[in-house]
């Protein structure tokens, strides 16, 4: 029932979704206290689209002035006649495929785009198209995107002649996780060869070594057949695929076993830190732990004289030590392992049995659920991306029954199976966190909280998403520090925090009042570069602030800046023209771009699917559920992975340890109004 309720909450949600008009503009009348930001805000179109058919708004509106504002429908014909190359449609692109199954590459296009062009899967052009794993996607280049096609002068790697027979390699790029060096020591299922499969194609498909195949398949020195049935190793194994064991043969003298009885709530996790053996090892001396590890059963365990204090569950205790993150961002798509099977349970404060029956005035005023089903749609995004790509992953779904002061989430944990999930995104609020941590339901699961921004209960096993507004303001300081900058930070009387936050951090910073504005450009020095930091809500001081400046940029390299987007920055007698002289500058968590959210091709896959673009709360969905699902599939653990930094559409992922204990998010973009009338990134 309350599933069924869900899904219609949710259609009605994806269709009642009002589209842009269908003309080129709309002619808007100013009204009092617009500005350019704030239109461009209530319209979701960027600064720079509406700046370019209206040029004069550069220097500022007029209450009862016409602003032309350009649709959306306009705005993507416009783009599809442009340069862009996601959007184009030159000749080349319109002539990217043939009837023989071949794709000719653009720039900027992807796997995962081509993929969903073709209706085929990321794993099936890997395996048809084997070079890819090393050289990568190259524009220009040709690739196969059909079953069907076949090289005409392509040779079959695996048939023999007597005379020469062909060299075939031992090992290829995605065979990484093929680790077992004894061959009589493995798992393997049975498989009929489909036509034109090769043993490139099977090596990739099945993540191990052509070398491999042909140890475990003798036969196939005389050539692979259409129809034949060979065996593979069961990595990365379907949940209905048949498992087959091979027994080790190991002497009683070699190896000892304890039996164990396993306890209610007891993981495979935690015997195997308890007894120092690995689960690999666990399953494969009791092969019905594939089914899964039940109260009651027993099992061998391989005694080594290593019986460890099994850690105290839900300990606060930080002896997990992160790797520190170093390098660019990369992407983790290209490192991602299937040997193991993985879990992932979301917590999503759906608020079912509180949603009532009119649906329509509970939408029209509860500005939480309508986040939480933007995020929810981003969320599932994700999981369809990740269902592309083949990973053996299980995803459920709770309603977390959340408010600010209420939580449902004790109650998921004690009515249902959490034994086996690896990484729990939710709940959304903070002191909902704080208790989901003193109550995981097991002792090696991850907590990863998506929105809260909050000082949290010290845990190792708790993930914060989302980056402090103190890293905010490191970050900026810090920039501006390493470029030699004379910085003063200016700060309202009222901001106590801000006046603590720069005494513990940079007591070495000019910090001065408000009330000391009209004399700010009294302080400005030719040597070097002039940093001015405001931190005020007071809209008098900003338009002080920036006229006392905005006249001396030609004489001094000067540059304004904010802890955050200040709202104080948007009054209309601020123009923007004057933003973009002092180089406005400011942190934050997404890339503040509508762009990113409107030309990636998540946004347009999720346009096509609920007929909308993407707003912030869906596109985190994406980020945040993407990220996780990736960091669960790397060849390291979870904690582990926080030495990769990623960026997905709008956030960007770069973890470390706070000095309370808990892993946090440092990811923070610094922006700039440039000269072009959009928003840049500096860093």
């Amino acid at each position: 029932m309350k599933k069924k309720l869900f899904i219609a909450l949710t259609a009605f949600v994806f269709t009642s979704s009002v589209l842009a008009q269908a003309g080129s503009f709309i002619q808007y009348r100013v009204s009092k206290g617009d500005t350019v930001s704030k239109i461009s805000r209530d319209y979701d179109i960027p600064v720079g689209e509406i700046l370019k058919y209206n040029p004069d708004a550069k220097n500022g509106i007029n209450e009862n002035s016409f602003l032309l504002i350009p649709t959306k429908d306009f705005l993507e014909k416009e783009k599809k006649k442009s340069a862009n190359p996601l959007l184009k449609e030159d000749n080349k692109a319109k002539n990217t495929s043939n009837t023989k199954g071949v794709h000719i590459v653009q720039p900027k296009e992807t796997l995962y785009s081509i993929s969903k062009k073709y209706k085929v899967t990321v794993d099936n052009l890997y395996a048809w198209n084997p070079t890819l794993k090393s050289t990568g996607l190259l524009a220009d280049s040709e690739i196969i995107v059909s079953a069907s096609y076949k090289k005409p002068s392509s040779v079959d790697v695996t048939s023999y002649e007597q005379s020469t027979p062909k060299k075939i390699p031992t090992t290829l790029a995605s065979s990484s996780a093929d680790t077992i060096k004894d061959i009589n020591n493995i798992y393997y299922r049975t498989i009929e060869v489909e036509p034109q499969s090769t043993l490139y194609s099977l090596a990739i498909t099945y993540n191990t070594s052509i070398q491999r195949l042909l140890e475990l398949n003798p036969d196939l020195k005389d050539g692979l057949k259409s129809g034949q049935s060979i065996k593979v190793p069961a990595y990365g194994f379907q949940n209905k695929a048949k498992v087959v064991e091979v027994k080790p043969d190991i002497k009683e003298s070699e190896t000892k076993f304890i039996k164990v009885v396993i306890d209610p709530q007891q993981t495979l996790y935690g015997i195997s830190r308890k007894y120092d053996v690995p689960i690999k090892e666990l399953i494969k001396f009791n092969p019905q732990l594939q089914d899964g590890l039940k109260s009651g059963m027993e099992i061998l365990v391989p005694n080594n004289g290593k019986v460890l204090v099994e850690e105290e569950k839900n300990t606060s205790k930080t002896n997990v030590v992160l790797p520190e993150a170093t390098g660019g961002f990369v992407d983790l798509s290209d490192s991602i392992t299937r040997s193991e099977h993985k879990e992932l349970a979301l917590l999503i404060p759906f608020n079912i049995e509180k949603v009532g029956s009119d649906m329509d005035s509970k939408l029209a005023s509860d500005n939480f659920l309508n986040m939480t089903l933007d995020f929810y749609s981003g969320a599932k995004l994700a999981v369809e991306y990740a269902e592309s790509l083949n990973l053996p992953l299980t995803v459920n779904v709770y309603d977390s029954n959340e408010s600010k002061s209420s939580s449902g989430v004790d109650g998921l944990f004690k009515s249902k199976d959490f034994s086996n999930t690896d990484v729990i995104i939710g709940p959304f609020y903070q002191k909902n966190v704080d208790e989901a941590v003193k109550n995981l339901p097991n002792n090696k699961v991850i907590l990863v909280s998506p929105l809260s921004n909050e000082k949290a209960t010290p845990s190792d096993r708790l993930v914060q998403t989302m980056p402090y507004s103190n890293v905010l303001k490191v970050q900026l300081i810090e920039y501006f520090k390493k470029s030699g900058a004379k910085i003063t930070v200016i700060v309202d009387d009222k901001k106590q925090s801000t006046k603590q936050f720069m005494q513990q951090y940079f007591p070495e910073l000019n910090v001065v009042s408000t009330k000391q504005i009209h004399e700010i450009d009294k302080t400005l020095v030719k040597d070097k570069k002039n940093v001015f930091v405001l931190d005020s809500n007071s809209i008098a001081s900003a338009l002080q602030f920036t006229d006392k400046l905005k006249n001396r940029t030609k004489d001094y390299d000067i540059q304004i800046a904010s802890f955050d987007k200040s709202d104080v920055f948007d009054y209309s007698e601020i123009k923007i023209q004057t933003l973009i002289d002092l180089k406005y500058t400011f942190p934050s968590v997404t890339r503040d771009s509508k762009e990113s959210r409107s030309e990636s091709l998540f946004a347009q896959e999720y346009k096509n699917k609920y007929n909308v673009y993407p707003n912030r709360y869906a596109t985190r969905g994406f980020d945040v559920t993407l990220d996780v699902i990736l960091r669960m599939f790397q060849k390291e653990d979870f904690l582990q992975t926080s030495s990769k930094k990623s960026q997905e559409i709008e956030n960007r992922f770069i973890y470390s340890r706070n000095p309370e204990g808990t892993v946090r998010n440092t990811g923070v973009y610094l922006l700039q109004y440039d000269s072009d009338l959009n928003v840049k990134v500096l860093n």
